[in-house]
């Protein structure tokens, strides 16, 4: 099942990006010529992802434990995160955007309905940009809540997160989360630029922010 998957994904993705010249030519600026490595690394974290796979944690679990906020980027199997950390006892939420707000069209509407459902497995907590109060009372009631802060940049959208944690008056910790030899890892309390310098092709280096 996972091989027949890991095909239909890696497929999907190559498929995607060849009728897509505008993000390819971004790709191509932001990674070069090992842009096709890129992809492939990509669309085996997206199959990894969507079987639901276990992760190993490690790192500071200590600056967590009283809630907080993690950030990390558009970079291995991020998506793992929140179960990961939900089966361990912690309150997880986590940002996300609405496809259908921009695009007023019946896939972008359906592939929000997917990853609602796919996000919330396990009572993880769904909050939307507009959602700050409720983002503040969820946090200081000892909630983590999981935000992604790259976009045109690695750190594009790290301010809004590090005002957010100083109103809450709670961590920010990065943390990242990847394959490596079949085993899912999450670490806690990383250096996100040392392993995205380790490991470039796991971020997805053809995201482009939406609101640009």
């Amino acid at each position: 099942m996972q091989i027949i998957l890991e095909v239909w994904v890696l497929l999907s993705i190559f498929i995607l990006y060849w009728c897509n010249r505008e993000r390819r030519r971004y790709l191509k600026e932001r990674i070069g010529s090992k842009a096709l490595m890129n992809i492939y690394a990509v669309g085996r974290n997206i199959s990894f992802m969507l079987m639901k796979k276990k992760l190993r944690v490690k790192g500071d679990m200590n600056s967590i434990e009283r809630g907080g906020i993690l950030y990390s980027f558009h970079f291995g199997v991020w998506e793992l995160m929140p179960r990961a950390l939900k089966k361990l006892g912690y309150n997880l939420g986590i940002i996300v955007n609405r496809y259908s707000d921009d695009k007023k069209n019946i896939t972008a509407f359906f592939f929000d309905k997917f990853l609602y459902w796919f996000r919330s497995f396990g009572d993880v907590k769904i909050f939307y940009k507009e959602d700050t109060m409720k983002m503040v009372n969820f946090i200081k009631n000892g909630g983590l809540l999981g935000v992604l802060v790259d976009g045109n940049t690695l750190y594009s959208k790290f301010e809004k997160a590090q005002k957010l944690s100083h109103l809450c008056n709670v961590a920010l910790v990065p943390f990242v989360a990847y394959r490596k030899k079949g085993i899912g890892i999450l670490e806690i309390g990383c250096d996100l630029d040392e392993v995205v310098e380790q490991r470039p092709f796991d971020y997805v280096w053809f995201y482009k922010s939406r609101t640009t």
